[in-house]
């Protein structure tokens, strides 16, 4: 499952040696900013004071946070940092001191994010320089940079995304059940820092779904779509079966929690999940993956939140107070400032004004516009042509998927703090260092004649011919045939930031 022709090596803005220097030290500059401002503000943030105060309220014998209005894994990441200091540094487990080891512990997600955004960049463009820019704006980033400083569930959330999608980018351009399993990792961990990351599901299905058009059959279809049904329903009914018979006789308890019914299905449903999926793989590897990617999220799921289930009216109730605060159902006089404010275009001022500003905000606007043109006119040609199930559609589409539904479903809350769409932050950075970067191409042309003779020229042709919303990718060298006074053949390749790849064919796994 190839997004787009993959070269051997993404070109490089200076060379391997000098593009890693530079993401160092953006990296570095990135950690000394955030790490600079820890001490600052102690105790000023609302949310912050009660992270803290949950952390400190667990102990090895009681791990029940007994708060759902955060997910739990962050409270417990910052517990066990605490722990891991104390030996050497004994405030580190005092109220005080936790303030310390949760925005240390946000502080290292934050930085780790500036790294990954690169990355995801140079998977995606397969240049450099694109990694570069959105790298270096993720470390600069006002926004950004104040949320590492605080010890709240945004930071890990986003960094957190942004494994889960750099995953299944993976896994789209490849289709090997290892991307899918680390999807599932990163997205149970995502889930138990906040219920909002359950819009990763959105490219998780485009993706599984094109797979399923390219491994569709043209005969024995109706066949084959009987087996899958059956073993996927004789999974859930067996499923269903033993969750009748643990509750046949009263409801278990585990660790002194009587257990729901309806908390029960989620660590139950692992096996089975596992199992449909092991006798999905004659019949349909997309599949098979998709229900392995859900058993290990639901597994991780459990480990990193397990008091959601086993104290589930606390979550459910939490759970409820939250979604009705955002929907505006219920108003604490901390969410009366957005009343009267526009959807989503709340959001954009404050991105405009704020937490961007109105350069990276353009660049952001023209970035997301290009590559969601470019999906578009990808996919309708591939339509037209039909040509889906041969070819694969290019992998922008998945951070554009998320960025879509993330924003269309967050956007329209009642309860508008900026801190929601920071997710989206690195898939915004990206698109925009896209769309700069392709601002700046210079193609250079080489002509050699048989002779031996070099003659170099500045293809400014080509540069005005190249369209705006043309594949970013030009690591590749792009030879034609062109003729030379006296009839002798002239080969001219054009290359792009001094890097020729070897190889420019798509391979489809």
């Amino acid at each position: 499952m190839t997004s787009q022709p993959q070269s051997s090596s993404p070109a490089w803005l200076i060379s391997q040696r000098w593009d890693i220097a530079i993401l160092v030290l953006i990296i570095v500059i990135g950690a000394a900013l955030r790490a600079t401002g820890i001490p600052h503000g102690i105790g000023f943030h609302p949310d912050e004071r009660h992270m803290v105060m949950v952390t400190e309220s667990l102990t090895r014998q009681g791990m029940n946070p007994r708060s759902f209005a955060y997910g739990s894994f962050s409270f417990y990441m910052a517990w066990a940092f605490a722990q891991m200091l104390k030996p050497f540094w004994a405030f580190a487990g005092t109220y005080d001191g936790l303030f310390y080891s949760g925005r240390t512990f946000c502080t290292l997600m934050g930085t780790v994010a500036i790294g990954l955004t690169y990355y995801l960049g140079i998977l995606l463009y397969r240049r450099s320089a694109v990694g570069l820019i959105a790298a270096l704006l993720m470390a600069l980033n006002v926004f950004h940079l104040q949320l590492s400083r605080y010890f709240t569930s945004d930071i890990p959330l986003t960094t957190l995304c942004l494994i889960s999608i750099i995953a299944l980018v993976k896994a789209h351009q490849k289709g090997t059940l290892w991307s899918f399993l680390v999807f599932g990792i990163c997205t149970g961990l995502a889930t138990a820092t906040k219920i909002s990351s359950v819009f990763l599901a959105s490219p998780l299905f485009v993706v599984v779904g094109l797979a399923l058009i390219k491994e569709w059959p043209k005969n024995d279809s109706t066949k084959r779509i009987l087996k899958m049904l059956s073993i996927i329903i004789g999974g859930f009914v067996l499923c269903g079966l033993a969750l009748f018979l643990t509750y046949w006789k009263g409801h278990p308890r585990i660790m002194g929690y009587r257990v729901a019914q309806q908390a029960f299905l989620v660590p139950l449903a692992v096996p089975f999940l596992a199992g449909i999926s092991i006798l999905l793989r004659k019949h349909s590897k997309a599949l098979s993956k998709l229900f392995a990617c859900f058993a290990v999220g639901v597994l991780v799921f459990t480990l990193a939140e397990p008091y959601a289930l086993l104290d589930f009216d606390t979550f459910v109730r939490h759970t409820r107070e939250q979604t009705s605060m955002v929907r505006g159902m219920w108003r604490p006089p901390y969410t009366i400032q957005y009343e009267k404010t526009v959807p989503y275009f709340y959001h954009l001022k404050q991105m405009l004004w704020y937490t961007m500003g109105w350069p990276a905000f353009t660049l952001v606007a023209l970035g997301v516009v290009a590559a969601a043109l470019r999906v578009v006119i990808d996919l309708l040609d591939k339509v037209l042509r039909r040509e889906l199930v041969s070819k694969s559609l290019s992998a922008e589409m998945i951070p554009l998927v998320f960025v879509a539904v993330f924003f269309l479903a967050t956007g329209y809350f009642q309860v508008k703090f900026p801190r929601y769409l920071l997710p989206l932050y690195p898939m915004l950075f990206i698109f925009a260092a896209s769309i700069f970067a392709s601002m700046f191409r210079a193609p250079t042309a080489k002509l050699q004649t048989s002779s031996g003779d070099g003659i170099r020229r500045e293809s400014d042709k080509l540069v005005r011919s190249t369209p705006l919303l043309a594949p970013v990718d030009l690591s590749g060298t792009a030879p034609f045939v062109d003729s030379a006074p006296g009839g002798d053949t002239v080969e001219v390749a054009v290359t792009t930031e001094q890097s020729v790849s070897k190889s420019d064919t798509p391979s489809d796994s």
